[in-house]
């Protein structure tokens, strides 16, 4: 979806690069049947496991009693068992939330909404935000809090709302969701911000406040497991309060993240066939919410840094203007890069860019290394590129020292 919208608005701009186009349309349609053939592509094989002597249920699975799955009209007993099941949209109780949809189905939808109104200002309402914007669609996005993306930096943050608001994304923030009203194909918001109304028309509503584990879903909520706010609580061992049952990925409710589930996955397994051998280590983890640009961070905040007292020096960079992004068209970025404040070792990198999947890697594993700011600073890199800004901002020729009250 996200790679539909960037390549719309890259065709529309063809002309300045002197490729004529004429008119650009939108083929929902075709969107949506190559959302699917994408899907079908990636899920896995069944007969890859099973060449492994793994067996397969491709059925849904209920727990019977603590050692004992139902599946396929079959029962299954496991001395140790892995949950990994998943999370499911948060749908929040208020009237008429039967009229809104999901984020699982806003990517398949029938028809392509001309007004999109999105409840969350997190991850899932961002990016689809900024998908259906460049697609055309009018987009509306309702938050409780000041600002998008609470766990960023506010500067950071405001400058993604920024390009998301040209895009022509309203924010409404600090709104109350009270109900919703109308038919489907035509649902209206109601909400309270400063103590006034305020109703918000879309074709479509999406919640997109979180997604959370759902123990009914596996029939678990009778095997008193013990929970937590988005998932079953589990050890730095991924065990669960019941000693043979193991959980990983949104299901353990940590991180949720793919890259973090397929970790997980490993250590939960490795873990209940083994006897708890390995901590799941989440000190570096990056993480990139796919708007257009990309928003990418891993390890600490400027506000993160300050609140652990941590003596730091911070370094901020708005990548307008740079060679790769007025050769490309696409000129926007912003880093911010936060310093031990004495031994210049690199603690924490957030950026907006075309490229921050990429670059965010590159600043995970210049944090895991130790690697300090000369080190950093002293790689040549590639002219013109999107790493060229990061490499030369490591060396921080202009940083500040980090103020109590800064952030």
């Amino acid at each position: 979806m996200v790679r539909s919208g960037r390549i719309h608005q890259l065709v529309r701009g063809a002309g300045l690069f002197g490729t004529r186009t004429g008119e650009v349309t939108l083929d929902w349609d075709a969107i949506v049947r190559r959302q699917h053939d994408v899907v079908r592509a990636l899920q896995p094989r069944p007969d890859a496991f099973e060449k492994m002597g793994a067996k397969v249920y491709l059925a849904e699975a209920r727990f019977v009693d603590p050692h004992t799955i139902q599946v396929d009209g079959e029962r299954v007993q496991g001395e140790k068992i892995v949950i990994a099941a998943g999370s499911e949209p948060v749908v929040p109780p208020v009237p008429g939330a039967e009229l809104a949809i999901t984020s699982d189905q806003i990517l398949f939808l029938p028809r392509f909404p001309e007004r999109l109104t999105l409840i969350g200002t997190g991850v899932i309402g961002l990016e689809m935000a900024g998908a259906f914007a460049d697609l055309g669609s009018r987009v509306t996005v309702i938050g409780r809090d000041a600002e998008i993306l609470p766990t960023l930096d506010a500067d950071v943050a405001a400058y993604i709302r920024k390009i998301l608001e040209a895009k022509g994304v309203v924010f409404r923030f600090g709104a109350t969701l009270e109900r919703f009203s109308g038919r489907p194909g035509a649902v209206t918001a109601h909400v309270t911000a400063d103590g006034a109304s305020a109703a918000v028309e879309g074709e479509q509503v999406c919640l997109a406040v979180g997604r959370r584990f759902d123990p009914g879903r596996l029939g678990a909520q009778a095997l008193g497991l013990e929970l937590g706010r988005l998932g079953v609580k589990v050890s730095p061992y991924l065990r669960t309060s019941l000693p043979h049952l193991y959980a990983a990925g949104d299901a353990a409710g940590n991180q949720q993240l793919t890259p973090t589930a397929a970790y997980e996955g490993k250590l939960a397994a490795l873990n209940a066939l083994r006897g708890d051998v390995e901590e799941a280590d989440y000190s570096v983890v990056p993480q990139t919410i796919f708007t257009t640009p990309e928003v990418g961070r891993v390890g600490l905040t400027h506000r993160e840094a300050l609140r652990r007292g941590v003596k730091c020096h911070v370094a901020t960079h708005d990548m307008r203007g740079a060679s790769n992004g007025r050769a490309t068209g696409e000129d926007a970025g912003y880093l911010k890069l936060v310093f031990d404040g004495t031994t210049e070792r690199l603690l924490g990198v957030q950026m907006v860019s075309y490229a921050a999947a990429e670059l965010i890697q590159l600043a995970a594993l210049a944090i895991r290394t130790g690697a300090d700011a000369r080190v950093l600073s002293s790689q040549l890199s590639i002219h013109p590129s999107h790493g060229e800004r990061l490499i030369k901002i490591f060396g921080h020729d202009h940083h500040e020292v980090c103020e109590p009250d800064a952030g």
